[in-house]
């Protein structure tokens, strides 16, 4: 699979020469997910880091449905631990129907704003955040046992019910769209594909794709695109049953934890070429996920952001924020910020283009 085409633009991005990025179509997309089926490559970080970009530019709502709840984490800092509605409380008002729903009505807002848990946002467009729970670890058994319930109903409305339950997620996002002028959301989601990851995916307008160069995440990377585009798949059977038309597309390939070539500048390593490749053959045969005819357009290469990754993903800085050299403390050590920090923001400002 020639990939030239790809390691030229990243060439390009890297030098700060002046091109045309690949896609225009990133601003017809309201809603964004991010998923995989694969955990520990990153794509919390990576959320965190695109939700900053996207507050640069729109008024934007963040929304956690992983049960871990990290990106909350990184959000909201110690306030995470604090009483108030979560996701995980909204989802099940509208899964278990009025009775639940009226009980557990307070008049605390679903939503928080994001700048004042954590101080990086502050100056920015005026975000927020739905908080994430623990509880959502049992969320699947709770959601399909209500969707069989009423699947097995007859009559002519189990078709409706069945659409309110997948929609669910989609009806919380818009009234809080409509409460907060919403401009852009984003939705982190677990690697796990049932429960509140299948209501992500009915919520999205498209995906985002996190693919580590690992053998593990090309094969979550086939089975994610999979169950995308077969129609015998949990997600596309639950859809047909609701006979909800719609599926999100993928708009973007992010292919993170890239070698470095150390003797020749801008240069990937030959072993992350060798994935990269794998990784654009099988988005090649599920071309038609893809929101343009041209998958090879919806890559991003992202290196390994080794300190600068950690520091962002466990203190909660986006790395837009990071300065070369300057020093942090994670886990009791010191961690030095590197100089190829800025080389990292370049790639993540490229990732962000193919989404605005």
């Amino acid at each position: 699979m020639n990939i030239d085409e790809i390691l030229k633009r990243y060439d390009l991005v890297l030098s700060g020469d002046d091109f045309k990025v690949p896609l225009d179509n990133g601003r017809e997309h309201f809603i964004y997910a991010v998923t995989n089926f694969r955990g520990g490559i990153g794509k919390t970080t990576l959320s965190f880091n695109i939700s900053y970009k996207f507050s640069q530019n729109y008024r934007s709502l963040f929304v956690d449905v992983c049960p871990q709840r990290n990106f909350t984490e990184l959000l909201m800092g110690k306030e995470i631990n604090d009483e108030g509605p979560t996701i995980y409380d909204a989802l099940l008002g509208r899964i278990m129907g009025g009775a639940w729903e009226e009980a557990t009505q307070n008049n605390e807002p679903l939503a928080k704003r994001v700048k004042d848990t954590n101080p990086h946002f502050s100056s920015i467009k005026n975000s927020h955040v739905i908080p994430g729970s623990n509880e959502l670890f049992l969320f699947p058994s709770t959601l399909y046992t209500q969707l069989n319930q009423y699947y097995a109903m007859g009559g002519t409305v189990k078709t409706k019910a069945v659409a309110n339950l997948l929609c669910s997620l989609k009806s919380i996002i818009e009234n809080e769209i409509t409460d907060l002028k919403t401009e852009k959301v984003l939705i982190d989601s677990s690697p796990f594909f049932g429960g509140a990851t299948h209501l992500a995916w009915m919520a999205a307008d498209a995906l985002i794709i996190p693919v580590r160069v690992d053998e593990q995440s090309l094969f979550a990377l086939e089975l994610t695109l999979k169950m995308l585009k077969d129609e015998e798949s949990d997600f596309n059977l639950w859809r047909q049953r609701a006979d909800i038309p719609f599926k999100p597309k993928v708009q973007a390939i992010a292919i993170t934890h890239c070698g470095w070539n150390r003797q020749a500048e801008h240069q990937i390593d030959q072993t992350s070429i060798m994935f990269i490749e794998r990784a654009v053959e099988i988005a090649t045969r599920y071309a038609d996920c893809f929101s343009t005819d041209n998958p090879i357009d919806h890559f991003a290469l992202l290196s390994d952001f080794q300190g600068a990754g950690k520091i962002s993903g466990t203190l909660g800085i986006p790395i837009d924020k990071l300065e070369s050299r300057k020093f942090h403390t994670v886990d009791k050590k010191r961690v030095q910020v590197n100089k190829s920090v800025e080389r990292y923001k370049k790639e993540l400002n490229y990732l962000y283009k193919l989404l605005d």
